[in-house]
């Protein structure tokens, strides 16, 4: 990479491998494939292929609500959330990060969200979040093979009826030698984002990442975590008598007891915390000889 592409933005940084979603032929300047015409279009610095429908993210209510908030708060909703959310995340994703030169190595988020980790990230997601670089499908990514040295998937993999697709395209897009860090729930309650398809134990993790050289599996969020979820939603569940819209009402005040999660700094660490764990990450490498 030169240095005129690694001081840019990451959609800039990311100009030279962006190919056609569908049938993966280089792009030209407006970003049309010159062979099915498929095209993206550019808004800022945001480049859109696809996405979520509005009626998609309207669906769920709860993730109405989160949409909303989404919006409203924009790049400061990741702090908010770890503020009230009942889940403490342990430290792993800026580790990951800092083993890549970000100024020369290209690493992808796929399922961002509202989250930035780095300015030098590409943000890849489905809704048009302001910090979002290319909005698309994350099965079908307008990035060439071998393109990224490095994917970060936080809590997105649960949100998506096919994880093994979205899996198989990072391996596509990854380097030979590139790494991917992903986190995915364990035991936790049912959250749409649009929506929730299903849960991993750590053997289910090293399963779905079983063409990759998996480096490590670990408890990403501790047992104290996965407890004091399902006893939020329990106690909205009791006190709400049958009534959906009391429940509702009810789940934000559940959140006054989301500071216990804290206890996780020592419990997630106990040797058998996997049994019970919010949730796991892991760190798989696609192997040097590898090919797409």
């Amino acid at each position: 990479m030169t240095t005129a592409e690694a001081t840019g933005r990451p959609v800039d940084r990311a100009a030279a491998v962006l190919v056609c979603p569908s049938c993966r032929v280089s792009l030209d300047g407006s970003y049309t494939c010159a062979l099915c015409g498929t095209r993206g279009h550019r808004v800022g610095g945001q480049l859109r292929f696809a996405g979520f429908a509005d009626a998609e993210l309207r669906d769920d209510p709860l993730n109405r609500i989160k949409e909303r908030v989404k919006r409203s708060f924009g790049p400061v909703y990741p702090l908010a959330i770890q503020l009230v959310s009942p889940v403490l995340l342990r430290r792993f994703i800026r580790p990951f990060l800092a083993s890549f030169d970000l100024d020369r190595d290209l690493v992808a988020d796929l399922g961002s969200g509202t989250n930035r980790y780095d300015p030098r990230v590409l943000c890849v997601d489905g809704g048009t979040y302001a910090n979002v670089d290319i909005v698309g499908d994350l099965r079908t990514l307008p990035i060439g093979d071998g393109a990224l040295a490095g994917i970060v998937s936080v809590a997105v993999l649960e949100h998506v009826p096919d994880p093994q697709a979205h899996v198989e395209e990072m391996w596509r897009v990854l380097r030979p030698g590139g790494r991917v860090l992903c986190y995915v729930p364990f035991m936790q309650p049912f959250h749409a984002s649009p929506y929730d398809y299903q849960r991993y134990t750590q053997a289910g993790m090293k399963t779905l990442f079983g063409r990759f050289d998996v480096l490590s599996v670990r408890v990403g969020a501790g047992p104290t975590s996965a407890m004091l979820w399902t006893l939020q939603e329990w106690l909205a569940l009791l006190l709400s008598f049958g009534s959906r819209r009391l429940y509702r009402g009810l789940i934000p005040l559940m959140w006054l007891l989301s500071p216990v999660k804290f206890l996780d700094v020592l419990l997630a660490r106990h040797p058998s915390a996997a049994v019970a764990a919010s949730g796991f990450v892991v760190e798989a490498r696609k192997p040097p000889e590898a090919r797409p």
